[in-house]
């Protein structure tokens, strides 16, 4: 079936070929639009879900569409075991005594993706419901594959909620609390930006309440929280009791006793 929406600033067209009940929410929860049969270059995004998951196209001012699909499967083939060695600055923030983490910015999955393959339990927090629908879609796939399913692997949870709200609630068996908001711009633009991250600036837009969202961990009483912030900087919510730095990279980490 195939559907017209608007949502937020766009214009959206959803091909459903395959069930998903996150996509099949947001078509109910969406304003449709009364466009009939419109041609691709009429929608900025169109929306498919297919046998091998769902894609995106996304089109700026009548430039080519840009593609995206989340092929988790493919990525684990290359791993020689499992779970993965641990090492530098990412598992250092995480700590060495933490089994389940909360990823309270969920994004393109590539860090819950990463401990994953580390051997983590990991929680996903997502609040855009489109960025939910790819994720939880991609790991579902994912624990169906060989990879997941003859190494036991506990693929990651995706939960559509607005982060703020739900850190509040305090998942007792949470070890740390994994933030990474998207970057602030650098003063002087050294080079293009990919096109995921370009992306997620025009559908989600700033995270103008990433220093409310470490807050909210903090003031929650987890355990741990790790905060990813790029070398130029300054951490969110002041210094914090312990950083581990890698090439552009630093982790602020903050600890409730």
């Amino acid at each position: 079936m195939i559907f017209h929406r608007q949502l937020k600033h766009a214009q959206l067209r959803i091909d459903v070929a395959v069930d998903n009940d996150l996509l099949s929410q947001l078509v109910r929860d969406s304003t449709e639009l009364d466009i009939g049969d419109s041609s691709a270059d009429q929608v900025d995004l169109i929306v498919t879900s297919a046998a091998d998951g769902m894609h995106f196209a996304w089109t700026q001012a009548g430039s080519k569409p840009l593609r995206f699909h989340l092929d988790f499967a493919k990525t684990t083939q290359l791993l020689r075991s499992y779970p993965a060695p641990k090492q530098g600055a990412f598992n250092q923030a995480l700590g060495k005594k933490t089994r389940h983490v909360l990823d309270a910015t969920g994004g393109w999955g590539g860090d819950a993706l990463l401990m994953c393959q580390q051997g983590y339990q990991v929680t996903i927090l997502e609040r855009d419901r489109l960025m939910a629908c790819l994720l939880d879609d991609a790991f579902a796939r994912l624990s169906q594959s060989s990879w997941a399913l003859e190494n036991g692997v506990s693929c990651p949870s995706v939960v559509h909620a607005d982060a703020i709200e739900y850190l509040a609630s305090r998942l007792d068996d949470v070890d740390c609390v994994y933030l990474d908001p998207m970057f602030p711009p650098k003063r002087k633009q050294s080079a293009a930006t990919n096109k995921f991250m370009q992306f997620l600036k025009w559908w989600v837009g700033p995270d103008s309440d990433a220093s409310e969202l470490v807050a909210s961990a903090i003031q929650a009483g987890y355990p741990r929280i790790a905060v990813k912030r790029p070398d130029y900087a300054e951490p969110l919510m002041g210094q914090p009791q312990t950083q581990f730095s890698s090439k552009l990279i630093h982790y602020d980490v903050y600890l409730n006793a």
